[in-house]
């Protein structure tokens, strides 16, 4: 029995023996196993971690572009013409088609997250390494607070996605998925445009009028206004005339004058859109408003013919022009003023700046004053160095001509004709009087944008005394347009201008209605008349316009009175007919561009359109050195800028995540 019994224990003992051998050989295994799927747990969410951190990261960055450069906005011009309504900084979540931002930010963030130096150094601690397998912004909502016409907050909330799979040498493998939300809040400003004086240039008016009842007779004549139209006081109507603005009208005076010869009476409401014999448009009407301000003289169209910008403004330090011409004699080792007491540039300087079309010399001044003469900007001899053409003295006509693309300019004083080519592609402008002929090394350009890229061929023809014709390109059976495709051009006059023939452009900016061409914003040709004391006088030459004596002038012309000395009884500052013959009833004034001038005088023409280049809309874009105003039609002439003013740190949340595998 003893012995049974002792068999029975040690059987006992063995088994009991073995259960712990076997239970110490799987706990081992089991324990192995777990701890390898621990490790790569571990690792795929330290690369959880890391993804979540990653997106942030790109999304700030891909914000940070955004703010740089306001052309990447989803929603709204980056000009803040309609700001702030619509308004919004990135377009929403779409899985479907992916939005391009959204595609930036994944993959910005996919570099971030495979950081290879950081990944070397996870993967030498343990033989661990992750692997995210998905970025996703599924959804979010994007909120805007608006606080003013200037001022807006951007609220954006968005959820994201992410999966990343951890993994070790020794086969084990976690994969975690995370779900959460990133924010962050943008400051958004509307910064109005810095405008400078006179930055509205004239030839933003359809028409302006500084005095829109000149005498008893100066009743507006039938037909069509597009673009602004103003005057500093108040127009005048017949009611057996029929006249149509397309676009806003409005004056300084809350009356109009209707029929009556008599100033002091006849005065009417400003009228309403169902006022007949005066068409407008309903939406902008007809209103009062503020006196717009005139040019003080014309010392800036003559200066740019010298030094390429017209800018007159004197430094404060050197009390030098801060845009000097190219030379600026001295005496005794100090430099001459440029300007005089009144601001304009003196003859010293201006000699010293040109040459002669006969011998290419700097001119020698007579009695103090450059001899008549044409003049080009040359301070070498051999290039040009200025942006015009200078006539000394009234010129009895001057031809304007497009030839081959390029621009021709024949200028008569006398019996002495010069001739200038501006050859575009050649870069080199041609004189010819007479047997002399110099070619000189560039075109005059104009420089006045403070941004090089923006420099551009341009001239300021600048006449000291009257211009007795002016005409385009036609002359008999000759027909050339006036201006080529490449010519921005202004012509001023000291005096009166009297136009003689079309001036047309060889790119034209409307059509026969009046609407703009389809490709009037690829059209750079562009013709500016100015005098600011003086005329604009309409006297058609049966030979230089397309028929009878209809005429047409493809310009911004702008005429004003700022010297009312030597008016002697006329009226000055105003377009008028001066032409021997009278137009016929069928014949008609046509002036596409605008017109500006301080009285309303009589054009001789029972028939007449303003037809308005768009291009000049907002003030903004003119002919070159064409004057200005510091009027804004009640609105910015330059829209302001949208500028992102502030970005909060993007900031994440981990909503939920769970482990896909064990």
């Amino acid at each position: 029995m003893a012995l049974v019994v002792s068999l029975l224990a040690t059987a006992m003992f063995l088994a009991l023996g073995m259960a712990v051998v076997m239970s110490t050989t799987t706990g081992t295994i089991t324990s192995r196993s777990h701890r390898v799927s621990e490790q790569a747990f571990f690792a795929a969410d330290a690369g959880i971690n890391i993804a979540r951190r990653s997106l942030a990261k790109a999304f700030q960055e891909k914000l940070a572009e955004v703010a740089a450069n306001p052309a990447l906005l989803y929603q709204n011009t980056p000009n803040g013409a309609n700001f702030p309504s619509p308004f919004q900084v990135i377009p929403p979540p779409n899985m479907t088609t992916i939005p391009t931002f959204y595609q930036g930010v994944f993959t910005r963030a996919a570099q971030l997250a495979t950081d290879t130096t950081r990944n070397q150094r996870l993967n030498g601690i343990n033989g661990a390494s992750f692997t995210v397998n998905q970025f996703s912004i599924p959804s979010g909502t994007i909120t805007l607070q608006v606080n003013s016409a200037l001022l807006a907050v951007q609220t954006i909330t968005l959820r994201y996605a992410l999966q990343v799979t951890g993994s070790t040498v020794a086969g084990g493998t976690a994969t975690l998925d995370e779900s959460g939300t990133i924010s962050t809040i943008i400051n958004i400003a509307n910064t109005p445009a810095v405008v400078p004086s006179r930055s509205f240039h004239f030839s933003g008016f359809g028409a302006f009028f500084d005095n829109g009842d000149t005498t008893a007779s100066s009743y507006l004549t039938s037909g069509t206004f597009t673009g602004p139209v103003h005057t500093n006081t108040h127009f005048a109507f017949k009611s057996t005339n029929s006249v149509t603005f397309r676009n806003i009208v409005s004056q300084v005076d809350n009356f109009i004058r209707v029929d009556s010869t008599d100033f002091t009476q006849g005065h009417q409401a400003l009228p309403t859109a169902d006022r007949t014999g005066i068409n407008m448009n309903e939406t902008e009407g007809y209103r009062a408003t503020s006196a717009v301000p005139l040019p003080a003289n014309n010392f800036s169209q003559e200066y740019a013919v010298i030094n390429n910008t017209g800018i007159t403004d004197i430094s404060t330090t050197t009390g030098l022009p801060i845009d000097p011409p190219a030379v600026i004699p001295t005496v005794s080792g100090s430099p001459v003023p440029v300007f005089d007491a009144q601001g304009r540039v003196t003859p010293t300087v201006l000699a010293a700046n040109l040459r002669t079309s006969s011998t290419n010399l700097n001119p020698t001044l007579s009695g103090g004053n450059l001899p008549t003469g044409v003049y080009i900007p040359s301070s070498n001899g051999t290039s040009i160095s200025g942006a015009g053409i200078y006539v000394q003295g009234d010129a009895a006509d001057i031809q304007l001509s497009a030839v081959s693309g390029n621009q021709v300019y024949a200028v008569t004083q006398g019996s002495t004709t010069t001739t200038i080519t501006v050859n575009y592609s050649s870069n080199t402008t041609t004189v010819v009087q007479g047997s002399n002929t110099h070619v000189y090394t560039g075109v005059p350009t104009d420089k006045s944008d403070s941004n090089p890229a923006n420099w551009s061929p341009a001239v300021s023809l600048f006449t000291n005394g009257s211009i007795n014709s002016l005409r385009g390109g036609k002359n008999g059976s000759t027909n050339n347009a006036a201006l080529a495709s490449g010519t921005r051009l202004t012509i001023t006059a000291q005096r009166n201008i009297t136009v003689t023939g079309d001036l047309k452009y060889t790119d034209a900016v409307a059509n026969s209605d009046g609407t703009p061409t389809t490709n009037i914003n690829n059209v750079r040709n562009v013709l500016g008349l100015f005098t600011n004391d003086g005329n604009v006088n309409l006297a058609p030459n049966a030979s230089y316009v397309s028929s009878s004596l209809n005429l047409e002038i493809d310009a911004a012309v702008a005429d004003f009175n700022t010297n009312t000395a030597n008016d002697g009884g006329n009226i000055e500052g105003s377009i008028t007919y001066t032409g021997g013959t009278s137009p016929g009833s069928s014949d008609r004034l046509k002036i596409v561009g605008s017109r500006a001038q301080s009285k309303i005088n009589n054009i001789g023409y029972s028939n007449r359109d303003v037809f308005y280049d768009t291009r000049f809309s907002g003030g903004h874009f003119s002919p070159p050195f064409f004057p200005g105003t510091n009027y804004t039609l009640g609105t910015t002439a330059l829209p302001g800028v949208v500028s992102l003013t502030s970005i909060a740190l993007p900031h994440p949340i981990a909503m939920s995540w769970f482990r896909e595998n064990r």
